[in-house]
């Protein structure tokens, strides 16, 4: 099955046969296997092309099926149906129309910020795009694009991700059952899969907006056979700043000033080696560096911090049917993450500044983290019959992990301290067997059930792991569902996570050390899944509980830095999590309006014995109460308004019970009481967006939009610290109303 105009093959498109009622899902590849009798109907549908129906017989062995898209003036779609069968598989396949539909920062789509909308996801702290599912936390989740390992995903501040809207060609969000093919992290599966380029016509389209222009280029190489697709983003505000920042560090101008230099490079090769046979390379490049540098000569200050991140990844996919019923996946990708932090300052006790060498001081500290994957694995699937699917695999991924840190003190020029530590550890991998069984126990009924054995190697010790896993569901009628899962899951990689004294939160990763066992993820949840008829065409109700146990945390004293490269004596081991909760969805997919409202109740603890007297606490980010309020209307020639309000309870932080006093000192040092033990103002906050799309009479794409984020200049809290009114907290805002805007076209 594959698009008309552009040959590329559509994925997740619903394939019913009219007579017996199974519904069968065409893989990434655009193929499924059905089972038909003479003159059966096939029903087909997906959510960006027009529904068609088709008339086949025994005697067809294979039907190739061409889909045409749905034009801007038809009515839009924003989910697939049907939302109760799909949702209660497990998998959130969420359409790109709704992820970039939503009221987006400063005029830029995102994918992570998208998911955020979605009941028990949160985006932690205001302009990041980390996720935080069902009470865990960000190191949590899995991230793969196109099966490669990734990290960090987000640019400087978190404002926005890495992956490019135009470049995504499919996104599954798994949170309580996946297939154990994903393994390894603790509370979900992102899996990203970029689009493949059009194998007819060469497109073109370039978007400029406030933060950063972007480019993307669609095409066949060779006709039918060999195509490309190529985006690039980087964002502009140096072009400015840049010289500012050039003129202060060489000393021709004082003052201060911020520099942000942010791109991406995405790029994507796929070759039809025969009707059977699939290959595909997918790259990607992502930087940032970040600086603020202050020069005051009056001051004798001189000072500059930056920060830098970078992404590397190359993915190689082959994709074989062998035959009819079973085809193979094999895969091999390198990933690898860096990032910096470098903080230099030169001070002058005495009366000349001028060349700043007189009684100089420079303090210098720099530290970093590194991670790179090497993985490879094959995975099959074989359809046994109508009634039996199964899934297999094997996987290994090799790790090596990367901590260092250098100071240096010197006094007018002479160096009077250097520290230097670097933690470099190479021999750590997972190797790992997967098998799952899909089965359709009677017309209603199916179990969805698999396990993943894995051997985590660290240096010369190894730990087997398994990862078994249940999903029963029943469907009440052709618009309801019901289901119940148990999913349990191991993890390997720990996070070195703080928040410094700027309010910045920033992650260093490692490898279980061996000291501790691998935490160890146990959830139970239960759901309700229907399309009623009427207004809302797709409402669930989920219940859910998540026991996590050897679980770490680390708490760094005031020199946060140096605890990180010796972070046994900060790191707490053995500790639980629990999280329980229930997590609402309603929504309206279709028509000129769409609504889409989700509501979770999550209460989220934590508990080590090294911490709080071995009491529970609060986690740090129980967020409680979440709500992400959704409309969007399509009127006039291509307009729509769309506008998102969201809102959660403030997140918990440790506030000092008291100060001590003591002696010849002016004051005291504050003494904690129990950790978490207040809670951040709640956060709020509304987004609008007005945007038109429409076609030219030589069938090119124009586009823009204008927005405004943050309409009524909520200050919603960064950080916090203790006012000097007893009692009350001076929270600092990240991001006040912005407006923005972003024009386009495509050639």
């Amino acid at each position: 099955m594959s698009d008309t105009r552009s040959g590329v093959p559509i994925e997740n498109a619903n394939v019913t046969n009219l007579e017996t009622g199974i519904t069968r899902t065409t893989d990434v590849g655009g193929n499924c296997l059905t089972t038909v009798s003479d003159k059966t109907r096939l029903s087909i549908s997906h959510v960006s092309y027009r529904d068609t129906i088709i008339e086949v017989s025994a005697d067809h062995k294979q039907i190739y099926v061409r889909l045409s898209s749905l034009e801007l003036n038809i009515v839009e779609v924003y989910a697939d149906q049907p939302f109760n069968k799909k949702a209660a598989l497990g998998v959130n396949r969420v359409s790109l129309p709704f992820l970039t539909a939503t009221p987006s920062f400063l005029g830029e789509p995102d994918i992570l910020k998208g998911l955020t909308f979605l009941p028990g996801v949160t985006d932690g702290k205001e302009g990041y795009s980390h996720l935080f599912v069902r009470g865990g936390e960000q190191d949590q989740n899995q991230i793969l694009l196109d099966g490669a390992t990734m990290l960090n995903v987000n640019h400087i501040g978190g404002y926005i991700s890495m992956f490019q809207p135009e470049l995504v060609g499919g996104v599954d969000f798994y949170k309580n059952y996946w297939p154990s093919k994903f393994g390894g992290r603790l509370s979900s599966v992102l899996d990203i899969r970029t689009k493949e380029g059009n194998y007819k016509e060469h497109h073109q389209s370039f978007q400029f907006s406030l933060i950063s222009p972007k480019f993307s280029a669609s095409g066949p190489l060779i006709k039918d056979r060999l195509s490309y697709h190529v985006g690039m983003r980087r964002t502009i505000v140096d072009l400015a700043t840049g010289a500012i920042a050039r003129k202060i560090r060489r000393g021709d101008r004082t003052g201060d000033i911020g520099n942000l230099v942010s791109q991406d490079l995405t790029m994507r090769l796929d070759g039809r080696l025969s009707d059977k046979q699939h290959i595909s390379l997918t790259a990607l490049l992502g930087r940032d560096r970040h600086s603020f540098l202050e020069n005051y000569p009056s001051y004798n200050q001189l000072s500059e911090d930056k920060y830098g991140i970078k992404n590397e990844l190359i993915a190689l996919n082959y994709r074989i049917n062998l035959v009819p019923t079973t085809s193979l996946n094999a895969h091999a990708s390198y990933s690898n993450y860096r990032h910096f932090y470098d903080i230099y300052s030169k001070t002058n006790d005495g009366s000349d500044f001028g060349g700043m060498d007189k009684n100089s001081l420079e303090v210098s500290s720099i530290s970093g983290n590194s991670v790179r994957s090497i993985k490879f694995n094959i995975h099959g699937k074989t359809q046994v019959s109508d009634a039996l699917d199964l899934n297999y695999g094997i996987e290994r991924e090799e790790f090596q992990y990367g901590i260092y840190l250098r100071r240096r003190e010197a006094v007018d020029g002479g160096i009077i301290s250097d520290y230097y530590r670097e933690m470099d550890t190479r021999d750590v991998d997972n190797t790992a067997l997967s098998a799952d069984f899909s089965y359709r126990m009677t017309e209603r009924f199916r179990v969805n059930s698999g396990i993943r054995i894995s051997r985590y190697g660290h240096e010369r010790s190894g730990t087997w792991l398994s990862e078994p896993k249940i999903l029963l569901t029943y469907e009440l009628d052709d618009r309801s569902t019901i289901n119940a899962a148990f999913n349990m899951q191991r993890q390997s990689a720990m996070l070195l996570g703080f928040t410094d004294d700027m309010g910045r939160f920033r992650e260093f990763y490692i490898a279980n050390d061996g000291i501790s066992a691998p935490s160890l993820s146990k959830q139970w949840s239960i759901g309700y899944f229907r399309n009623p008829k009427g207004l809302l065409d797709n409402m669930s109700i989920e219940l859910f509980l998540k026991d996590q146990s050897d679980v770490v945390k680390f708490a760094p004293s005031t020199d946060f830095e140096k605890d990180v490269v010796e972070y046994n004596a900060f790191l707490h081991r053995g500790g639980r999590m629990r999280t329980y909760g229930v997590e609402v969805l309603l929504q309206k997919t279709t028509g000129k309006l769409h609504g889409s409202l989700s509501y979770t109740y999550a209460k989220s603890q934590s508990m080590f014995g090294s911490l709080n007297q071995g009491n529970w606490f609060n986690s740090d980010f129980d967020f409680r109460n979440s709500v992400n309020f959704l409309m969007m209307y399509n009127f006039g020639k291509g307009y729509r308004l769309s506008g998102s309000w969201t809102y959660k309870t403030g997140r918990p932080f440790t506030m000092p019970t008291s100060m001590t006093e003591i002696e010849e000192w002016r004051s005291g040092f504050p003494i904690m009481g129990n950790l978490n033990n207040m809670r951040l103002p709640a956060f709020h906050r509304l987004d609008v967006n007005v945007e038109r799309k429409w076609k030219t009479k030589r069938g090119n794409t124009r586009w823009f939009g204008i927005g405004v984020y943050n309409v009524y200049n909520r200050v919603n809290p960064f950080f916090a610290q203790p006012s000097d009114i007893p009692g009350k907290l001076e929270v600092t805002g990240m991001f006040p109303i912005m407006p923005s805007f972003n024009i386009g076209f495509d050639f």
